[in-house]
């Protein structure tokens, strides 16, 4: 009877010990994260790389169809605008597209996602080949395959803020650059193409170039996260592990001490630009978490591999530059950090799909005066946007009687000083005074003054000089437009805010090509298409000058407030 007695009281201690150290590892996760780290460099090259040739497929064959439109007005018999509204319905849900194909990535991956777009596209440009109408074109090539294309598109950029983060700002302008390069090569390609095979085989071979993207997408592999322990927050107090108010302890108040001490050193070793303000306000956090013993919710595993929740990976901007980024003091912290993983009360499989889509589609954002400003400038941009790329061929060709294989080159003068720009962009905001927004304007004022003296250029030499121009100066209004909007409204509406841009960008790229064909059907020249775009390039940068102004008077304001707290200070 001992004997059992014993065996028994020993297998309680036994099972009482499992139950502790199951506990205890509970409590030990819940003091973890699962973050993952980018590589800044190693396989990271190879994603570059796929997504370098993205960018120079998708963009270059979409900004090359303005050198092969005429062979469909001549297939189907119709006039500009239909054939302007399949290249705008392209563009359109290409980027109207985007909340989707940011929500499919956070829920299943930019590999697959990217794949499947890739088939998609690649499939509605081939079968637009035999469409006995430009209606079904329009079907075809335009909705569907700007869809895919969109797809396509959107896994490239964020594969690029998932693998990089110090190197970011290079990361971005190698990928972009594929955009300029793509207008270098495919408008003259699309000619050789045309003319040697007829536009419908040009068109299945364009096909298969797009179904490269394939293999792109196949290498976007996914990283691996990893565990780290969690950084306390003060507002998230154990009552148990707090002393008592009436209770003192100077050791506790030392160690405190010591460890922000140690914090203030390791903030300026690891970000040696930050500014005193955010080191402070960092110091401030640290020493009010120390006695901390439970944070926010954990990052689990499932999450910690969605891009999505990752408040900067659709930044395209240099992530140093950013507050959150020099308030943390090394990368590993500041992910996990702005890693935001919604609450739901229901659980959902399709949860971390909606998260994204209902923040990217969030109107609330336009309650910001401000961001309301953005979105009416980037309509009036996008007016005019699409008309160098679309008739500049067809100008030369048909009003300056500029051969069609000069021609087809200014093209690939807007792709150089285009890809040139959005390298120097980068640089060029970092001398003094030249913040992103005024760089932006002086862009956007630049390539509408030229636009609008478009009808002047009367030889090649001087249509080559406004394609340099407008080429080189509008690609500062859209690389620097995404670091715009996350200045104006903060990293943490950063993606709400990009998604309304770019859903209005959408709209007007449905809208404004087919008017402006429909324009040039009326009065038999490109003349007033050039110079609406023109104007509508200098309404845009009136409007990105209001915007300056309002942030002039809000930092004035905040100065005087501050001026008059420390007058009040010192007479205290």
């Amino acid at each position: 009877m001992v004997d059992k007695a014993e065996k028994k009281l020993q297998d309680e201690a036994i099972e009482s010990t499992s139950e502790k150290r199951k506990l205890r590892k509970l409590e030990d996760d819940e003091e973890y994260d699962y973050i993952t780290t980018p590589p800044d460099g190693g396989y990271g090259w190879v994603v570059l790389i796929a997504c370098f040739m993205i960018n120079l497929i998708v963009d270059g064959f979409l900004y090359a169809f303005g050198a092969i439109s005429k062979d469909l007005i001549r297939a189907y018999n119709c006039q500009e605008w239909a054939v302007s509204l399949v290249i705008s319905l392209a563009c359109g849900f290409y980027l109207l597209s985007a909340p989707v194909a940011s929500a499919l990535c956070n829920k299943w991956g930019c590999r697959p996602v990217g794949i499947i777009g890739s088939i998609i596209a690649s499939l509605a440009v081939a079968s637009s080949v035999f469409s006995p109408n430009i209606y079904i074109m329009w079907l075809l090539f335009g909705f569907i395959g700007g869809i895919g294309m969109g797809l396509i598109y959107l896994p490239s950029i964020i594969m690029v803020g998932y693998y990089f983060e110090d190197k970011r700002a290079i990361a971005t302008g190698i990928v972009t650059a594929g955009t300029g390069i793509g207008s270098i090569t495919f408008g003259p390609l699309s000619r050789v193409l045309f003319n040697s095979f007829g536009w419908k085989y040009g068109l299945l071979i364009f096909a298969a170039i797009l179904l490269l993207c394939v293999i792109c997408a196949a290498l976007m592999v996914p990283l691996k996260p990893i565990k780290k322990r969690r950084i306390l927050q003060p507002t998230e107090i154990n009552d148990d592990n707090v002393f008592a108010p009436t209770t003192t302890s100077p050791l506790l108040d030392q160690t405190i001490d010591s460890k922000v001490a140690i914090a203030q050193t390791s903030v300026h070793q690891s970000n040696p630009n930050i500014h005193e303000e955010v080191a402070e306000e960092l110091i401030r956090k640290r020493k009010g978490s120390i006695i901390s013993t439970k944070s926010r919710q954990s990052i689990k595993l499932d999450d910690a591999a969605r891009p999505l929740y990752k408040e900067d990976v659709l930044y395209q901007g240099d992530p140093r530059d950013l507050p959150e980024y020099q308030s943390q003091p090394d990368i590993p912290t500041y992910i996990q950090e702005t890693t935001k993983v919604p609450e739901a009360k229901d659980k959902s499989p399709m949860k971390a799909f909606w998260d994204v889509f209902l923040s990217m589609t969030n109107i609330n954002v336009l309650n910001d005066k401000k961001m309301i400003i953005i979105c009416l400038a980037n309509i009036c941009s996008m007016i005019g946007y699409y008309a160098p790329y679309q008739y500049i061929v067809k100008f030369a060709e048909l009003e300056r009687s500029i051969s069609e294989k000069n021609a087809v080159y200014l093209l690939s003068y807007i792709g150089f000083a285009n890809t040139f720009t959005r390298f120097a962009s980068g640089w060029i905001t970092k001398i003094p005074y030249m913040s992103p927004l005024l760089v932006n304007n002086i862009g956007i004022v630049v390539a509408g003054i030229a636009t609008l003296l478009t009808p002047f250029c009367l030889t090649y030499i001087h249509l080559i000089i406004y394609c340099i121009i407008w080429g080189g100066f509008i690609a500062f209004h859209v690389s620097l437009s995404p670091v715009i909007v996350c200045e104006i409204v903060g990293l943490e509406r950063y993606s709400s805010a990009l998604g309304l841009t770019l859903m209005f960008r959408g709209i007007t790229s449905l809208s404004a090509p087919p008017v402006m064909g429909a324009i040039r059907d009326i009065t038999g020249s490109f003349n007033i298409p050039f110079m609406i775009s023109g104007i509508s390039f200098l309404a845009s940068a009136l409007m990105h000058f209001y915007l300056m102004w309002i942030q002039y008077q809000e930092k004035k304001s905040k100065k005087n407030i501050e001026s008059v707290k420390s007058q009040k200070a010192l007479e205290v």
